[in-house]
């Protein structure tokens, strides 16, 4: 566990950031995890109108955790399942808007559209998201690859965290389809620069700790967020809304397989259906 005056002077922190957002009313992209979960918490504590948005592809898994846990924290929370057919439409309108350059980058802007959109329907201005978290607080598998190597870890948390700013950048994008304002507050810089020297052992255990961001859960349990959320285990947004799956789907449904793909020059079916689109929008 990490000190007491450290888990204190991050949820100070936390409030801080989550202070300097100018709009009152926030919808925030949620899932039921920890990251999301704390934000919402805090944003409600520090007097933001909050309210809460889900999206899935074809299947309630999200939809599910983030209910359960919104309903917990006593938040309103709107969600969208998204269809085969409409995700498609989708598919199509973000490839206009941004570079495709990888697919997990365009999996979390398709993600996103939906969630821009359905801040729309209801009115709200300001989406904001915890986009930043798990990059510098060892969220993602690929930091216990580099446990024990400090340096190493330091280089891949900055380049981590360049690599979502840049994201962002094309998530704005998407997010000028609706007239909606897309906030990442833990990619401001003075956050970046304060996370960036939160001890590494407070964020990480070892090569086999598949918990991780230890110092962020122990910030959401000190608030008030329920544990099923507080030590729930980092999946990634593209797995846990369905959208790689739908999207693997939808290639095969078109016909896309594995071979014709890498006889194309393509890595994967989905990489080739994707092309597809972009070429025949």
């Amino acid at each position: 566990m990490a000190d007491f005056e450290a888990v204190d002077q991050l949820e100070k922190r936390f409030k801080q950031t989550v202070e300097k957002i100018e709009s009152a009313d926030l919808g925030v992209a949620f899932s039921g995890g920890v990251d999301s979960s704390l934000f919402a918490k805090i944003c409600g504590d520090v007097g933001k109108n909050t309210v809460l948005l889900t999206v899935g592809f074809a299947r309630q898994t999200d939809i599910d955790a983030a209910t359960e846990v919104a309903g917990t924290l006593g938040f309103n929370l709107h969600y969208d399942l998204v269809s085969l057919d409409e995700l498609e439409d989708g598919l199509r309108i973000v490839l206009a808007k941004i570079e495709f350059d990888r697919m997990v980058r365009f999996e979390n802007c398709v993600c996103f559209y939906y969630v821009f959109k359905l801040a729309q329907k209801h009115g709200l201005r300001t989406v904001v998201s915890t986009n930043g978290l798990d990059e510098l607080f060892c969220g993602y598998t690929v930091y216990k690859i580099r446990y024990g190597d400090e340096a190493s870890m330091k280089r891949l948390m900055e380049n981590l965290v360049d690599t979502a700013k840049k994201d962002k950048t094309e998530m704005d994008n998407v997010a000028t389809l609706f007239g909606i304002k897309y906030v990442c507050p833990f990619l401001y810089d003075d956050f970046i620069e304060y996370a960036m020297h939160v001890p590494l052992n407070h964020k990480i255990k070892g090569s086999d700790d598949n918990l991780r961001k230890h110092i962020l859960r122990e910030v959401a349990l000190e608030i008030g967020v329920p544990s099923q959320a507080a030590l729930r285990a980092k999946k990634a947004f593209q797995y846990s809304s369905g959208i790689h799956k739908a999207i693997k789907e939808l290639a095969k449904k078109k016909g896309f397989t594995k071979n014709k793909a890498k006889d194309a020059g393509f890595r994967n079916e989905m990489e080739a259906y994707i092309n597809s689109l972009r070429c025949f929008p």
